[in-house]
């Protein structure tokens, strides 16, 4: 099978978040399963930066509502994956990917849609029809309407025919590429696409004309794609994906063990442990509190956090907790970035309780994995979580994770055998399970390493998640074949 994963960033080349992780690691299993995989994204400033050896491929001119503009395509290996790379210097030769520090560029429909366009054209440049085009986030939205219109219908390109299947990936239906409706013409689509497919309260809404025109939908965990139809969820396109639910898929995110595994990990201080072994992990945990001036104690818990420090993570319940799980003789260490009242929560916590709370404003991997393995409990209280990576790499870890049940995480943890779960958003809900990991740590000390070893001992690998994607690329194909 051709696969093309398409992404507007991929692991280590461009990051922001989790797409990245997942466009690296997904492509990489699909390719061990014996198929032809390739990924495309654009080439950022950054790219040029790294100084990254790349072949070039070719040149060629991509037609823009306003003209012709020039691309170029090049190659490097990523691990076992081809990566090809879309230049062009006016749309991607910037500081930041998506924006800088005051906000989006103004041109991101103008400079995505060119992203989508070249990819079409970056094909035939290859000279490399897939079976299947995996379309990522509203980045890539636009393609299945192009490809399905101007390639299809319209020009009736022999390149493509038959018509790649086109999935769509949905990371977080919060982030859906809204724009003005007197952008239309930047799409260069017929204006009944408009009315039928992308029209979004007087707005162009890119993933809902994904939604509309792709072969099948995909989300990161079976629960959030049951959330996402929901108007809790929905974020205002549960209709549309009620409308769509037979072809609607949830998948698990895997994770890579051979980059989170307390076996191998090149971070924790040049010490290692396994769940037959687990003598290893008090000594992590001992290094971390001497790192952040924080007492030396077996016998008190270590709760550990890495995260964005946004609303959707539930720092609001944090904030309101944080003082009271602390007076619980508790210890914690927290490592993220994001609204600066959140910083400024955290830095006064750190103050008010200098001897109980280490705090990394920032991002900082080699920190990321000493948490994770030198903790003894993971929070993570999200409003919502389409599938969340960080209660996964604990589990591994043997550091065991409070979380609210949603999306992946309600998919991932079961209360009292692999971490502790809790429902309500409220702070009450929220302390009282916090309150009762902390007598099972306490006072049931071999029911905590039972449920320790239970989660070490579980497979959320990539592996898994390709096979269940090839299933979908498989039922697609098969029709009208």
């Amino acid at each position: 099978m051709k696969i093309l994963y398409v992404s507007s960033e991929v692991t280590p080349f461009a990051k922001t978040g989790g797409l990245a992780d997942v466009a690296q690691a997904l492509p990489e299993a699909l390719k061990a399963l014996g198929h032809d995989v390739r990924t495309v994204m654009p080439k950022y400033l950054s790219l040029a930066q790294q100084n990254i050896p790349m072949d070039s491929v070719g040149i060629f001119t991509v037609q823009m509502h306003n003209g012709l503009q020039g691309a170029g395509l090049s190659g490097a290996q990523n691990g076992s994956v081809p990566t090809y790379f879309l230049e062009n210097d006016a749309y991607f030769n910037r500081e930041g990917i998506y924006g800088q520090a005051d906000g989006d560029y103004p041109d991101n429909l103008e400079r995505f849609v060119f992203f989508c366009k070249a990819v079409l054209e970056c094909c035939k440049a290859m000279n490399f029809l897939p079976d299947v085009i995996h379309c990522n986030d509203w980045q890539t939205a636009v393609l299945p309407a192009i490809l399905k219109s101007t390639y299809g219908v319209y020009r009736r390109d022999p390149f493509f025919q038959p018509l790649p299947k086109l999935i769509y990936t949905i990371h977080n239906i919060s982030y859906q590429g809204r724009f003005s409706q007197d952008d239309w013409s930047i799409l260069s689509l017929p204006r009944s696409y408009y009315r039928h497919d992308f029209e979004f309260y007087d707005q162009i809404n890119l993933t809902k004309g994904a939604i509309h025109l792709s072969d099948a939908i995909t989300t990161v965990s079976a629960t959030y794609a049951r959330e996402i139809r929901t108007t809790d969820f929905g974020f205002g396109l549960q209709d549309v994906l009620q409308r769509q639910k037979d072809n609607l898929f949830g998948i698990l995110n895997g994770v890579d063990y051979r980059e989170w595994s307390p076996e191998i990990d090149p971070h924790t201080y040049g010490i290692h442990y396994s769940a037959g072994d687990l003598t290893g992990k008090p000594q992590i945990k001992t290094r971390l509190q001497n790192e952040y001036g924080l007492p030396e104690r077996d016998d008190v818990p270590l709760v550990g956090m890495i995260t964005r420090l946004v609303e959707q993570k539930g720092i609001d319940l944090i904030t309101e907790c944080a003082a009271r799980i602390l007076q619980r003789d508790t210890q914690m260490i927290v490592l993220g970035s994001g609204d600066r009242r959140y910083h400024d929560f955290f830095e006064w916590l750190r103050r008010s309780y200098p001897d109980r709370v280490g705090v990394y404003i920032g991002y900082n991997n080699e920190l990321a994995h000493k948490i994770e393995a030198g903790a003894d409990i993971f929070l993570m209280p999200s409003l919502f979580e389409p599938c969340g990576l960080n209660q996964i790499y604990s589990l591994k870890y043997g550091t065991l994770p409070i979380v609210r049940l949603t999306g992946g995480l309600a998919d991932t943890i079961q209360d009292g055998v692999n971490g502790f779960t809790f429902f309500d958003f409220k702070a009450d809900a929220f302390l009282d399970t916090v309150q009762r990991a902390i007598d099972v740590y306490r006072q049931h000390p071999e029911l905590w390493k039972k449920m320790m070893i239970t989660g070490m001992g579980q497979d959320f690998s990539w592996q898994i998640s390709a096979e269940k994607y090839l299933a979908v690329y498989t039922k697609l194909l098969a029709i009208n074949a």
